[in-house]
């Protein structure tokens, strides 16, 4: 993960375009969207959309989202680092102090601590669910054994599960000061989709046949946390076209990021999430029953974005009643 450059100011002063302006969560609709073929893209069906497409999946320096520019699918809620209601005319349902703050833990050890909030609208039919992953920087699990020393997880898709209840729901981001990476890409999909530059250490493009958004077709098994090559430990792989597809899954949500508890493969450390949105229908009704703990419905998973190995680490998290797992 590249540390974040703010270079804004320089973009404008030499008049270059900045990425386009679109503040507010992004529809996710269950029946997706066509994209064309063009370069590190498929022709299809795509439950994807591009948000910051900056720092070429965090394999270069990004630029953060501000309200004016690279803002697509990003939210600029009030209150700093400890955001309220991204949507107006939503307000915070309390939750309970164990919903609000969960440790992960993973070999043993803590991986990360994840903040949940949910805001309902007053008709209570729809909701914002809210998570937030600060990773653990201590630790001696080795993420990678394939290289010296001990490497820490390096997160490049959050996903979370519990929304088949919705046909079309909505999903962003919110950058704060500690955050350490956006959102790049954010799709309907149970799959995560491997991407990889075209070097591990100096990147300028996307290596050969990796797409920006996945089409669904030809669809991978279902279950399948992770599409790709696979662990490429010399140089970038190229993947066939089949191993870059994810089927369009309304049950979840993925949020492409790359942001590790500790040194990165390109040598930063990039502890902090964004904020992650969700809108999505939901009910009436008490905390304790509207909003259980649903079982494996948060996934945190390594793809491979340098030479590291697939990992998936399956954790619970805060769903309107009557969610699920499945795929």
């Amino acid at each position: 993960m590249r540390n974040q450059l703010l270079k804004l100011a320089l973009m404008t002063a030499f008049g270059l375009s900045a990425n386009a302006f679109a503040t507010g969560l992004e529809s996710l609709p269950a029946a997706g969207f066509t994209v064309t073929a063009g370069t590190n893209q498929a022709a299809g069906t795509t439950g994807w959309r591009e948000c910051n497409t900056t720092g070429l999946y965090g394999s270069q320096n990004y630029t953060a989202p501000t309200t004016g520019a690279n803002n697509i699918c990003a939210v600029f809620p009030s209150g700093g680092n400890n955001p309220g209601t991204p949507v107006s005319g939503f307000t915070s349902v309390t939750l309970s102090t164990a919903k609000q703050s969960v440790t992960i833990t993973a070999n043993g050890e803590t991986l990360a601590t994840m903040r949940q909030r949910v805001y309902r609208n007053s008709a209570a039919t729809e909701c914002v669910f809210e998570k937030r992953f600060v990773m653990a920087t201590t630790g001696t699990f080795d993420y990678n054994p394939q290289l010296s020393g001990s490497q820490r997880l390096e997160v490049n898709d959050y996903v979370l599960g519990g929304f088949s209840g919705t046909t079309d729901v909505s999903a962003g981001y919110y950058h704060s000061a500690n955050t350490d990476s956006p959102v790049f890409r954010m799709g309907r999909s149970f799959t995560s989709v491997q991407i990889q530059g075209d070097d591990f250490d100096a990147a300028t493009v996307l290596n050969t046949g990796y797409v920006r958004r996945p089409v669904d077709s030809p669809a991978p098994a279902s279950g399948t946390e992770i599409n790709g090559v696979g662990q490429t430990l010399v140089s970038p792989g190229t993947p066939t076209a089949a191993q870059q597809t994810a089927e369009i899954r309304t049950n979840w949500v993925d949020f492409t990021v790359d942001v590790t508890g500790g040194v990165d493969e390109d040598g930063t450390t990039a502890k902090d999430s964004p904020f992650l949105y969700v809108q999505a229908g939901c009910g009436s009704g008490a905390e304790a029953t509207a909003f259980p703990t649903t079982n494996n419905t948060v996934r945190i998973r390594q793809t491979g974005q340098e030479s590291q190995p697939w990992v998936t680490v399956v954790t619970n998290g805060v769903t309107r009643s009557s969610a699920n797992a499945n795929f």
